[in-house]
């Protein structure tokens, strides 16, 4: 199993030893979940391909994958905050009504 992760993470580092100075662990955690929940070494290697090509652009070294996920974040408690105030609203019309 080594090996193929190896192989896929020398695609995201341009030599393994840049794996090996950020660590590299993180990739390593998620592949080993996957492979104790999947119990197949090429099963769990397939899944983890599709899990990094998914979060393919967190890895980007200009890191605008991330810092678009952390934008949208930002922008949920502005949804919710805007929610509760309507609720809020919609609670006093209908007490206003009875």
């Amino acid at each position: 199993m080594t090996g193929s992760a190896d192989e896929l993470n020398r695609g995201y580092f341009d030599d393994m030893s840049e794996l090996k100075q950020h660590g590299g662990k993180g990739m390593s955690y998620l592949l080993s979940a996957i492979l104790f929940v999947m119990k197949d070494e090429s099963e769990s290697f397939w899944c983890f391909v599709a899990l990094i090509e998914r979060f393919g652009p967190n890895f980007n070294r200009d890191q605008n994958g991330m810092h678009s996920q952390l934008f949208a974040l930002s922008k949920l408690p502005e949804i919710s905050a805007f929610d509760m105030i309507w609720i809020q609203f919609e609670f006093v019309k209908l007490q206003t009504l009875n």
